[in-house]
């Protein structure tokens, strides 16, 4: 795993560990990233979704920061990304990404003690599939949802004939891969995290015809459908205030849409797509900590 210059790595409190599990189509092998506090039952545990072209193994700083809150941290590989298997950046149904963060939950829930909390954690397209497992999965115990520039629009909208092209491609050879054409120097104001980006061999810039399609999809049907949380999970959006990849405004709209009581919005002016992978994570890690601790005694 690459680890951009000046971050910090697993701490010597935590174990990491490997496992590979079957999907639940049994399609594909899913490659799973468990940090473990070493001599601890966990009682506390996070769920974390990556985004597209990147995997699970871009979040071994979150034990660092996280350390002091959970016990337990899980990070998958969805199909087709990092050292899972599947074609890179193809799906042939958005629906295959919830099903993998859902058998990682169940895997999760599994080593976390009866009677401990789960937290689930999803990035850009990984806040998608996060906001989907939830609609779809009304009871999956989630003490606290918190998704981090979810991706439920786009910044820049793409010309109508790619658009056309997508569609058409998408019937007679659906799992082309094509480049994104995404610029990494987007992702953070840290140039150390660009460089990283860009020697990471796991790391892709693919897309599948078909992905585009029922990504599109999913993304309209989370902006139009009214999202309704359970009463028991508490709900955080982290947003980039100058996110050149997904559009803020969007996922804001989302966020007001929420049927939910016990919801926040923290904007972070300034900062691009990834930011807890932003010059000042330390903050933004701060936040995600003080809003779940506020919340530790209901």
């Amino acid at each position: 795993m690459i680890i951009p210059e000046g971050f910090p790595g697993v701490p010597s409190s935590f174990e990491y560990q490997t496992e590979v599990a079957q999907s639940t189509d049994g399609e594909h092998s899913i490659f799973f990233h468990w940090f473990r506090k070493r001599g601890v039952a966990p009682k506390r545990s996070l769920l974390v979704i990556h985004g597209q072209g990147e995997h699970g193994g871009r979040y071994q700083h979150f034990p660092h920061f996280l350390k002091e809150e959970y016990d337990l941290i899980l990070a998958p590989d969805l199909r087709g990304h990092g050292r899972s298997e599947g074609v890179r950046g193809h799906v042939d149904s958005f629906g295959e990404y919830v099903d993998d963060a859902l058998l990682a939950w169940n895997a999760l829930r599994a080593k976390t003690d009866p009677g401990g909390k789960s937290d689930w954690f999803g990035h850009s397209m990984g806040g998608a599939v996060s906001l989907l497992a939830v609609q779809e999965s009304q009871d999956l115990g989630i003490r606290n949802l918190i998704l981090s520039s979810p991706c439920v629009g786009l910044t820049v909208e793409v010309p109508v004939v790619k658009e056309v092209a997508a569609r058409v491609l998408s019937r007679i050879w659906g799992s082309l891969q094509m480049g994104t054409g995404l610029n990494s120097g987007l992702m953070s104001h840290d140039p150390a995290v660009v460089a990283a980006i860009k020697r990471d061999s796991l790391h892709h810039t693919k897309a599948t015809p078909r992905f585009y399609i029922d990504f599109t999809r999913a993304m309209e049907r989370i902006r139009e459908t009214e999202i309704r949380i359970p009463s028991t999970t508490r709900v955080l959006f982290q947003l980039a205030g100058d996110d050149r990849v997904v559009s803020t405004p969007a996922s804001e709209k989302v966020f007001e849409k929420l049927v939910h009581s016990d919801k926040k919005k923290i904007v972070y002016a300034g900062l691009y797509h990834e930011i807890f992978n932003e010059t000042v994570k330390e903050q933004v890690f701060h936040d995600l900590l003080t809003w779940v601790r506020s919340g530790s005694s209901s």
